[in-house]
């Protein structure tokens, strides 16, 4: 493995740990809505000295923006609702599962790269696991509207994915362009939370300040990991590994809300790290 691969592989696991307390912190919230609007304001003032310290972005990378606001505010209102109707053991990992073979795909389709068989086999084991996550325990129903949600999610985080990849790229910068990045998806979520809350929003976000700040630390610090990673290696299997955030989900979820975890996820788990090793190995 290059150094370059080392680094980048080092860094999604960062990102994907980091990830996973994000969304304990959403799943925790008093008001979700509110709470991401101060998440995402948080992480742009964090970002707004060192993108204001560098040249302007043109229309080259401001297309990859504008389109990457759309995808990253239906992502949060998709996740809102999911974790609204569902324990996050439940959607969180058909959330973050579905996303490696979309973005694959779309990799494939929009980035021309490609993957060998062994890479795309790997990536079905990973994917296949990641979704036994979010299967109902034995004798529950599975909740289809959270399920829908949690889909819905899962095809935004595969589209901004690619969008989000193509911006870093085009921009050169990567931790420059997650600071644009921040800073322009903070507007449609915010205007949202306006709208739905009214008067009421001021109070609301101080009772979310405190926590939604950490939160914006953990996600600038994972959204700046996975796009260094995502700019120094192929889409596909990067975007796979990040998916190991269902397993450090899936314990927070145990730990720390004492949803159910079981044997049947340990083993899914055991099974997800086997198809990420394969399509690691092979893509070397």
């Amino acid at each position: 493995m290059s150094e370059a691969l080392h680094l980048a592989s080092l860094a999604m696991l960062a990102s994907a740990s980091l990830h996973a307390v994000m969304g304990l912190l959403t799943k925790r919230a008093g008001d979700r809505l509110t709470f991401r609007a101060v998440m995402m304001l948080a992480g742009a003032v964090f970002y707004l000295p060192f993108v204001l310290s560098n040249p302007f972005p043109g229309w080259d990378v401001w297309r990859f923006l504008l389109l990457g606001a759309v995808l990253h505010w239906t992502f949060q209102m998709a996740m809102i609702a999911a974790f609204e109707r569902g324990d996050m053991g439940l959607v969180y990992p058909v959330m973050r599962g579905a996303a490696p073979a979309m973005a694959a795909i779309a990799a494939l389709a929009f980035l021309g790269e490609s993957l060998s068989l062994w890479e795309v086999a790997g990536l079905a084991i990973a994917s296949t696991a990641v979704l036994g996550f979010g299967w109902p325990e034995k004798g529950g129903a599975p909740k289809l509207a959270a399920l829908g949600f949690a889909a819905i999610a899962a095809v935004m985080t595969a589209l901004y994915t690619v969008n989000d990849t193509a911006g870093a790229r085009q921009a050169g910068d990567p931790l420059l362009y997650v600071g644009w990045s921040l800073i322009v998806a903070s507007v449609p979520i915010l205007a949202t939370a306006a709208i739905r809350r009214g008067r009421a929003l001021p109070g609301l976000m101080r009772q979310e300040l405190r926590w939604g700040a950490v939160a914006a630390v953990f996600g600038s610090g994972s959204y700046g990991f996975a796009m260094y990673a995502l700019s120094n290696a192929p889409v596909g299997p990067m975007s796979a590994l990040r998916e190991t955030s269902v397993v450090f989900g899936a314990l927070l979820a145990a730990w720390v809300l004492k949803e159910p975890f079981g044997l049947r996820r340990i083993a899914l788990a055991i099974l997800l790290a086997f198809g990420l090793v394969v399509m690691r190995m092979m893509s070397t």
